[in-house]
């Protein structure tokens, strides 16, 4: 959705963009996706080879460009934009499988912790420049070595002006709203187990999990079955119905073990909803603990538990919460994103708008 937006921006300005991404790719649908990082970059290398002087400058996700780059000694020029950093999504991964006693195959770790860091240092080191999605994220790419001089870029996701609410008025406590995808990564483990413990407490508790991709019995096997009937899941939702989502919740729940940047954070924050969640995205750059957010470790329902039930008791702490969110939230307005990320890749591409 960024890219696609970010795209038409760029054709509005009289810039021609095309997308490309490896379903573009026949050879690669055969593929499982664990090969996706060994086979991508070669057929984006070959596909760019042959195409090389229909493009002024090419923009790669992480990995993707990493034969391209290293081979096109600064022609076209060439940004490389992760969308998160993946040593550190792998780390956390790694971690959350010891967790649920699921260690990782040797295999996987070869290439996640062997070959990939191999790859994105040449794609960063070839590129022309380099941009990432948080702060934290930029010090870990300048700490190896692989951004340029400057230091990486960051560039965040913009918020669709539908996300952001007047003020709303204090209200008791009564929706819980998760969006993400219901896998391990976003902490649904400690999302569900901390979920339980609270609509047990309170029979009028509700929990709504949004843009799960994976079906309502998916992921309602794992809630006790007598709570069932107050958690709803929405599996895909358009703009609208998500922003309704926002507005209809009370407080906004992200145990995350790793993002980039996580637009539904944005989301919750244009949307002036109290917000509880692990360090993760752009929360790390936007909101302060206490001031705008209740933060919580990684891996513990119990904290998360006891962050909602503070702001259940303090509807005056949830209101200011909310209102401060709002306010950081302006420096996300799509509009205001989508300016500054156009200069910065103009820039990289040695034009101008």
């Amino acid at each position: 959705m960024a890219y696609q937006t970010l795209g038409l921006a760029l054709k509005g300005l009289g810039h021609s963009v095309e997308i490309v991404s490896p379903a573009d790719f026949a050879g690669l649908a055969r593929l499982g996706g664990r090969w996706v990082p060994l086979a991508y970059p070669v057929a984006i290398a070959s596909w760019l080879r042959r195409r090389r002087r229909d493009f002024d400058f090419v923009m790669f996700h992480s990995y993707a460009g990493w034969i391209a780059t290293a081979l096109a000694r600064g022609s076209p020029r060439s940004l490389v934009m992760f969308h998160g950093v993946e040593p550190l999504y792998h780390r956390e991964l790694r971690e959350e499988a010891l967790v649920e006693g699921h260690p990782l195959s040797w295999r996987y770790r070869a290439l996640q912790e062997i070959f990939m860091p191999l790859i994105l240092r040449i794609a960063c080191r070839t590129a022309d420049g380099v941009t990432c999605l948080n702060r934290a994220e930029a010090e870990f790419l300048s700490s190896r070595g692989w951004a340029p001089p400057g230091g990486p870029r960051v560039l965040a996701h913009g918020v669709p002006p539908e996300f952001f609410v007047p003020p709303r008025a204090p209200r008791p406590i009564r929706s819980l709203l998760f969006v993400g995808q219901w896998l391990p990564m976003k902490g649904v483990r400690y999302l569900r187990d901390a979920a339980s413990e609270l609509l047990r407490e309170d029979a009028a508790l509700r929990l709504t999990c949004a843009g799960t991709l994976a079906s309502s019995e998916t992921v309602l096997a794992g809630f006790p079955d007598d709570l069932r009937s107050r958690i709803t899941v929405f599996p895909r939702l358009d703009q609208a119905a998500l922003a309704e989502c926002y507005r209809d919740a009370d407080v906004f729940v992200f145990p995350s073990l790793y993002d980039g940047f996580s637009r539904a954070i944005a989301e919750a924050m244009a949307s002036r909803l109290p917000i509880v969640s692990t360090a993760v995205g752009v929360a790390t750059d936007a909101l302060r603990h206490e001031e705008s957010v209740l933060f919580v470790p990684k891996r513990s329902a119990t904290a998360i538990v006891s962050a909602i039930r503070r702001l259940r008791a303090d509807t005056a702490l949830a209101n200011r919460l909310g209102i401060a969110a709002a306010r950081a939230a302006e420096a996300y307005t799509q509009a205001a994103v989508e300016s500054h990320t156009l200069d910065a890749i103009m820039e990289e591409a040695g034009g101008s708008r």
